[in-house]
């Protein structure tokens, strides 16, 4: 079973992400395996600033896995794509000008943290219908007013290992009445243990 990730792309998301499905598609990703809830799949760079991943959230009894399944193990027959993650931080400085200069003085140095952006689709690939239960699970996941461990090749490698939610959008995406885009965009923060050492 082929589904076009092409073009499901190209309408959520606009042209530049609708080659990249294409590209996807190349490397094995436009087969469905009917009744797996597992697919080996590998992680392919989008661009310079965006990649996809396999992405699980966990806290306490809950787990989602955002990538070749759906949300979790109820509805197999919705079908989530990996995130295209894009990720940015900036430095916090204290700068002081010196008078009558060019020169700059950088009192102080400090990091934010990551502000990583999400961005997916869900698709009904039994029945082609709204997947309203899978928009709910995304509702909830962001509803919950607390921090997420997160477990994912890309974002441990940079130290990410738990975030909190800032911002969420879902939109339906014209000409596929099956599919919904979501875009998350979601902060990294280190437990509260770690901050206490360090202080």
């Amino acid at each position: 079973m082929i589904i076009d990730f092409a073009g499901r792309f190209q309408a959520a998301f606009g042209f530049m992400t609708g080659n990249v499905a294409a590209r996807l598609i190349e490397n094995g990703f436009g087969e469905v395996i009917k009744d797996a809830n597992v697919f080996d799949m590998a992680v392919y760079t989008m661009d310079e600033n965006s990649y996809f991943d396999d992405i699980l959230l966990y806290k306490d009894n809950d787990e989602y896995l955002f990538g070749f399944r759906s949300l979790n193990e109820e509805n197999a027959d919705v079908f989530a794509t990996p995130p295209m993650l894009s990720m940015k931080r900036a430095k916090k400085l204290v700068i002081t000008a010196i008078d009558n200069s060019d020169t700059e003085v950088i009192e102080r140095y400090g990091t934010e943290p990551w502000e990583i952006t999400w961005r997916g689709l869900l698709i009904d690939m039994e029945n082609h219908k709204f997947p309203i239960d899978k928009m709910e699970d995304i509702n909830t996941i962001f509803e919950k007013n607390d921090i997420w461990n997160v477990a994912s090749e890309i974002l441990n490698k940079v130290g990410v290992n738990s975030i909190y939610i800032v911002d969420i959008a879902i939109d339906f995406v014209e000409g596929f009445e099956d599919t919904i885009s979501y875009t998350l965009i979601t902060r990294a923060i280190k437990p509260v243990e770690f901050q206490l050492i360090n202080t």
